[in-house]
């Protein structure tokens, strides 16, 4: 199965989803330090560390890179972003944060909207997600958008230090 790994420009209704630019490292690196952000990912430390923003961009551009990664711009800022990394099994796993000061505002749902229509246009054959227990906001995007909960897990979380449960979702496209 070929996917296509790099981010094309999803327009929503009120966002942009784009590739990751160079200018964007200063915003990911204010709202990822931010702890209410950083505690509900896996794989970004915290306290962020200087230069991991430029980094994480330059990861997303290599051809290589295991993640295909989307801004979420509105009027032309980033205010969060939403990634699929793909499986060797056709299915992505998808992971996104938003800036807090936007919690509430229904842009998670609306870009992933988006993105599970470009997911599914690009041949997956469905998406999966984790959250960690206690964050009901991110639950209630993913169930509002399709997904179904398939059960608890336990997933390691380097800002927690640790290992946090989890709740896991599964959105099967059906379709292949």
């Amino acid at each position: 199965m070929d996917i296509q790994r790099t981010s094309t420009i999803i327009e929503t209704e009120r966002l942009t989803l784009r590739p990751l630019q160079d200018s964007d490292a200063g915003l990911i690196a204010l709202y990822v330090g931010d702890e209410r952000v950083a505690m509900n990912l896996a794989v970004v430390p915290h306290p962020y560390p200087a230069g991991a923003a430029e980094a994480y961009i330059d990861h997303s551009r290599k051809d290589d890179t295991d993640e295909i990664v989307w801004v979420m711009a509105l009027n032309g800022e980033l205010i969060g972003v939403i990634s699929i990394s793909p499986k060797e099994t056709g299915r992505g796993n998808i992971g996104y944060w938003l800036a807090p000061q936007f919690w509430g505002a229904g842009f998670t749902p609306e870009a992933l909207g988006a993105v599970i229509k470009h997911a599914r246009s690009a041949g997956f054959k469905g998406l999966d997600a984790a959250v960690h227990q206690g964050n009901q906001g991110s639950a209630r995007v993913l169930i509002k958008e399709g997904f179904e909960y398939c059960g608890d897990s336990e997933t390691h979380s380097i800002p927690r230090g640790g290992m946090v449960q989890s709740w896991n979702y599964a959105l099967d496209f059906g379709d292949g």
